[in-house]
This record gives structure tokens, C-alpha cells and sequence, in this order.
């Protein structure tokens, strides 16, 4: 191998390296608090992505009750079946596909059921699915002459 070769190759080389331990966050540069909260990846912490690494410090930085939130959370997407998941998943695929106006009015409506009484969303949810478009227009309508319009 001519000397130049070597030369690119060992820049290459070096390059690789310089990049792949450039990004990473060393444990110790992580405060006090952070390392406690991930005290249980301290072994592994060298060998993890930057990317994996960066997201970790992040939830250490989060308050305690929305991490117990948080993990509450993923119990429960852990609990449900397989099928309920994929079925959430596409709906939320869908979701995101969505343009950015029809996706505000989603959140409108969503915040609009969410303010009704609890007893009114339960009725809601059982409901809803058993009436026709007439229905449920009327049913809305009724709705909002007790508790404020809807944003249709």
C-alpha cells in the first residue's frame, strides 16, 4: 500500500473514531441528581448511542411525578394486547397524517368532550357508536344547549 493510502486510510480511521466518542456523554459529566435517577445504566453507560445517552439525561432532568406518570403510562401500553396496540398505533398514523386544520379541530372537539361532566362522557362513549349520523348530530346538539356549544 503506497504511503498515501495509508495516509487516507489512517485519516479515515482516526475520523471515524474522533466522530463515533465525540458526541458521547461521559457518566461523570452528568450531575449528582441526573446520576442517581439513572443510577441502574451506570455499567452499560459507555456503550450506549449518544442519541440513547442524550434521551436518558433528558428523563433524569424530568420532575419525579411526570416520570411515575410517565411509566405509569407505559405499564398500561404494555398491558394492553397486541392487536389493541397496533390498532392504537395506526389510528395515531392516521392521526399524524392528517392536515395541521383538521388536526386542530380533533384537539377542539377532544377538549370540548373532556369538559363535559364525566357522567355525560361515559353515556357519550357507550353511546356513540350505536347511532347513526342524525343521531348523534342531535344528541351533540343537545349537549351543547346544556353545557355550551360544540365546536363543530
Amino acid at each position: 500500500m503506497s504511503a498515501r493510502k495509508r495516509l487516507i486510510v489512517g485519516l479515515l480511521i482516526y475520523g471515524w473514531f474522533t466522530l463515533s466518542w465525540a458526541g458521547s456523554l461521559s457518566w461523570t459529566s452528568l450531575s449528582t441528581q441526573e446520576q442517581a435517577v439513572l443510577k441502574e445504566f451506570e455499567a452499560e453507560w459507555p456503550n450506549y448511542p449518544t442519541a440513547k445517552q442524550e434521551a436518558l439525561k433528558r428523563w433524569a432532568g424530568l420532575p419525579a411525578s411526570q416520570r411515575a406518570q410517565i411509566r405509569s403510562q407505559y405499564t398500561q401500553w404494555n398491558s394492553l394486547p397486541p392487536a389493541r396496540r397496533s390498532s392504537l398505533q395506526r389510528k395515531l398514523e392516521y392521526y399524524r397524517s392528517l392536515p395541521v386544520q383538521k388536526r386542530e379541530k380533533i384537539k377542539k372537539w377532544r377538549n370540548w368532550i373532556k369538559g363535559l361532566p364525566l357522567m355525560e362522557q361515559q353515556k357519550l362513549r357507550e353511546q356513540w357508536s350505536q347511532l347513526n349520523n342524525g343521531e348523534r348530530k342531535q344528541y351533540i346538539q343537545e349537549l351543547a344547549k346544556k353545557y355550551g356549544a360544540a365546536p363543530l
